[in-house]
């Protein structure tokens, strides 16, 4: 079945289920939540709104430390930019490889990307594994509201909410594999809601990850360390994916500092230098880590 005929089938089948959300929880009361055309909400009556992109607000005011928390607009917008065109590539196909095997000992599958960002990988992931033709569900929470409108606008039959990686709005025992990419979160969290035979994949910077554009803003760059495991768990499998990125343009050069910590770290010199150039050759090295609960 062609793949286009497959999405709008998919769309329609969460048409006639009500949108109703099948891993997502009211961040009150921890309750199921359902969602119908412009709100969800739980049994005891507490309500969220769910925006015209088709994201859900499942974080309340006191679980922020600021009026917007997360990436802004224009650090995302630059994200995505960068990320379509294909420089974190060799990331994204590993872990698409990696999820097509996970799927196949599985009848279905249910993922949920912990700080999604603008859903790039999310999508990378979809397209992998719809070529399976596993059922699967795709679920992606990010803190920054910006990043839920932008995945949400783009990616219409993956399920988004602004949330904190923190405080997970979602029911507990529910979902098969748990990503997070470069971004923070509670790991006793990852450990309630993942089903039991489920995985949490961890993708960290590699040690020399970058080490290009860190030699550029500091005198002694050091080298990235590898997060040991987390408690509660054990790993199951560790991949290093390494790659020399070439940009041919200050605007390519200027997007990789703008989605970085770095944007904000290092001289001010460095930053300058860095925005100046028109090349850049640079090593990305990830490592994915496999764990299962203890």
């Amino acid at each position: 079945m062609p793949l286009r005929r497959l999405n709008i089938l998919r769309h329609l089948y969460w048409l006639l289920r009500g949108f109703k959300a099948l891993i997502w929880a009211c961040p009150l009361c921890q309750q199921a939540l359902s969602v119908e055309a412009s709100v969800a909400s739980c049994p005891h009556g507490h309500r969220f709104d769910r925006a015209r992109q088709g994201y859900l607000n499942l974080l309340p005011a006191h679980h922020k430390r600021s009026r917007a928390p997360g990436d802004d607009r224009q650090m995302l917008l630059q994200r995505r930019e960068f990320l379509q065109g294909g420089h974190y590539q060799p990331l994204a196909a590993a872990l698409q490889g990696m999820a097509t095997d996970f799927v196949a000992q599985r009848e279905a599958l249910t993922v949920l990307d912990t700080g999604c960002g603008e859903g790039y990988y999310l999508s990378e992931l979809q397209r992998a594994l719809e070529q399976t033709g596993k059922a699967m569900e795709l679920y992606g929470s990010d803190i920054s509201k910006e990043a839920a409108r932008l995945a949400a606008a783009q990616y219409k039959d993956i399920r988004f909410a602004v949330a904190s990686s923190f405080q997970l709005p979602v029911l507990t025992d529910s979902v098969d594999l748990v990503l997070r990419i470069f971004a923070p979160g509670d790991v006793s969290e990852v450990l309630r809601v993942l089903k039991p035979g489920g995985q949490f994949w961890r993708v960290v910077p590699g040690p020399r990850h970058l080490q290009e554009l860190k030699q550029e803003l500091y005198q002694q760059p050091k080298l990235h360390r590898i997060p040991e495991v987390p408690e509660g768990m054990i790993e199951v499998a560790t991949r290093a994916v390494k790659a020399t990125m070439s940009l041919t343009s200050a605007q390519e050069v200027a997007a990789l500092l703008q989605m970085t910590p770095f944007v904000w770290r290092g001289s001010q010199e460095g930053r300058a230098r860095l925005q100046s150039m028109q090349s850049l050759s640079v090593t990305t090295e990830f490592v994915v880590q496999c764990y299962d609960a203890t």
